[in-house]
């Protein structure tokens, strides 16, 4: 499928374990299933973050990837993400990506780039090119905060975006409005087509109200619907449909994303699993199941988006 061009919601999916921590393929093929389902979605992202993909050897991150093209069909795009901390072992990701079926790359930086990649910008741009090259797949560039050193100035993403003509999006988490909007400029500017994919979690309708062409977020994998409900109201201007929306979300990205950052996937997999959704929410090590004085406050909030009704599934 081709995803140039295309907006709309773009769950970053979760992966399900069994009892015994191996990944759980009737669990994972059904929860992919949920979200492809969805009105709105139009991609389902593996082996992102929020797939815990860190903890998967190479042989599951293409197993996932395989399972995801099975059950996505032709109406559903295929991202595959792809972590890791040199050009070689990303290639050999993106190869794999690309062998199970996928249709697009979303390309994470090096942890290495933390520590000052913008002044050294041909390193970014091998890195890019070395992937492109091993895999001729799109790319999904995913900007992170420019705070973390992992996020690309508006200069060197101008760069990027006129040397590598295979990027075709960019997950955007720069969690700054100035720099989102700088980006987004960037963007609107390059010479083609190239999808804003807003990942703002904690102010997702603010950031579409500047402009974008949709959601790449790890909580659409709790809350594609809602997701949906106020990327399409934003684009028709209805602001008033999408604070409806926005109002409904809240209870979730403030139960999802708080301190400890590193446990907000981790919830997302707890509220599947109270929702029915989810045979087994725990994570893998390191990671440690959430606390039962949490699983209460994460049913709190979905019953507060309307999710959860009398303990169970709303319709």
């Amino acid at each position: 499928m081709d995803l140039t061009g295309i907006g709309g919601i773009w769950p970053a999916s979760l992966t399900p374990f069994d009892r015994d921590g191996a990944v759980d393929e009737a669990a994972l093929t059904a929860h992919l299933g949920h979200l492809a389902a969805a009105p709105g979605v139009r991609a389902l992202v593996v082996n992102g973050h929020a797939g815990e993909t860190s903890a998967l050897d190479r042989a599951e991150r293409q197993q996932v990837v395989r399972i995801a093209r099975a059950v996505a069909g032709a109406a559903t795009g295929v991202v595959a993400g792809i972590v890791a901390e040199d050009p070689r072992a990303a290639s050999a990701l993106a190869r794999d990506a690309r062998e199970a079926g996928a249709d697009a790359l979303l390309l994470f930086p090096p942890l290495l780039f933390a520590g000052g990649a913008e002044a050294r910008p041909e390193m970014v741009l091998r890195f890019f090119a070395a992937v492109a090259e091993a895999a001729p797949l799109p790319i999904v560039l995913f900007q992170l905060s420019r705070a973390s050193g992992l996020g690309y100035a508006p200069e060197l993403l101008a760069r990027l975006l006129r040397e590598v003509p295979s990027i075709i999006a960019v997950k955007e988490g720069s969690e700054i409005p100035a720099a989102y909007e700088d980006n987004l400029l960037v963007l609107r500017d390059c010479g083609r087509q190239v999808s804003m994919l807003t990942s703002n979690n904690t102010w997702l309708l603010a950031s579409l109200a500047f402009g974008g062409d949709g959601i790449l977020s790890g909580i659409g994998s709790v809350a594609p619907g809602i997701l949906a409900e106020m990327h399409d109201a934003a684009a028709r201007g209805d602001l008033a449909a999408a604070r409806r929306a926005n109002d409904r979300l809240r209870p979730l990205v403030r139960v999802f994303y708080r301190r400890p950052s590193l446990d907000m996937h981790n919830r997302m997999k707890t509220a599947l699993n109270l929702m029915g959704l989810l045979p087994n929410p725990a994570p893998r090590a390191p990671l440690l199941p959430i606390t039962e004085g949490e699983r209460a406050e994460i049913r709190r909030a979905l019953v507060a988006s309307g999710l959860l009704a009398g303990g169970e599934m709303a319709a």
